[in-house]
């Protein structure tokens, strides 16, 4: 948005912020329903033709959006996106009416066709490497989510109930752990917590944009920035429209009491 300045992944600040940069696909490959296209996100609908002549239109008949977190690279670093509950504007947006191409993932090239006069298909992608402007709730995940002390409480409880690793503590081997034996195992669990939180702190943070609570909007845009921001302008003067209607009529309702 022209009055929110552009954060950058590395050092962003915890909340609502605006990101741009590179699109980068699901750490799980995603392929389009309809084109199986390999995408970072897709939206599609299939609708049918129905009535004759002037009277005849389109009903859907089935539609569905991606939910598959993907990434966004900003060249400072990378962060996920959760795209659940985000308004999305896609510049790669294609409508047609008949067979749809059908690629088959079992043999890179080969294309089925499918489908019919009668249908007409929508399909909206972001693809990998498309330049995504993101509006939303930025959070970065503390990778030493526990505290030390349940790590360490849980490391005690997994030796002390593995079958193999309460022998090797048990020096006398009477199956039993007496206060020593069980120093000694404690000791061991405290050693290997050590390591993993060390090990854990040396990993990068975790960045995640997602919808922020409240009523602000989250955007994921790949439109070019002067078709966004005319987007976004008229959005808002929807909006305050809307608003307006809304006060004149609560007006009218209470002069009319």
């Amino acid at each position: 948005m022209e009055d929110m300045p552009t954060a950058r992944i590395r050092s962003a600040a915890q909340g609502y912020v605006e990101l741009i940069g590179q699109a980068l696909p699901p750490d799980v490959p995603l392929r389009a329903p309809l084109t199986g296209s390999l995408c970072a996100w897709y939206r599609f609908r299939v609708e049918r033709r129905k009535g004759e002549g002037g009277n005849s239109g389109w009903e859907v008949e089935q539609q569905g959006v991606s939910d598959a977190q993907f990434w966004l690279d900003d060249g400072s670093g990378r962060c996920i996106v959760d795209p659940e509950g985000a308004e999305v504007r896609a510049r790669d947006k294609r409508t047609w009416v008949g067979a749809a191409p059908q690629f088959v993932p079992e043999s890179p090239g080969a294309v089925l066709w499918s489908g019919d006069a009668e249908h007409r298909y929508t399909e909206e992608l972001i693809l990998p490497g498309d330049r995504l402007y993101a509006l939303g709730q930025f959070e970065s995940l503390d990778p030493l989510q526990a505290s030390p002390q349940d790590d360490l409480r849980e490391r005690v409880i997994a030796l002390k109930t593995d079958p193999r690793q309460r022998a090797a503590f048990d020096s006398n081997r009477d199956g039993e752990l007496d206060a020593a034996e069980f120093a000694q195992l404690r000791a061991a669990a405290k050693a290997q917590v050590e390591q993993a939180r060390r090990e854990q702190a040396a990993r990068p943070q975790t960045h995640v944009l997602r919808k922020p609570t409240g009523r602000r909007i989250f955007l994921l845009s790949t439109l070019p920035p002067d078709g966004l921001s005319g987007t976004l302008r008229r959005q808002a003067w929807a909006w305050l429209a809307a608003g307006l209607v809304a006060l004149g009529l609560l007006a009218a309702v209470v002069s009319g009491r």
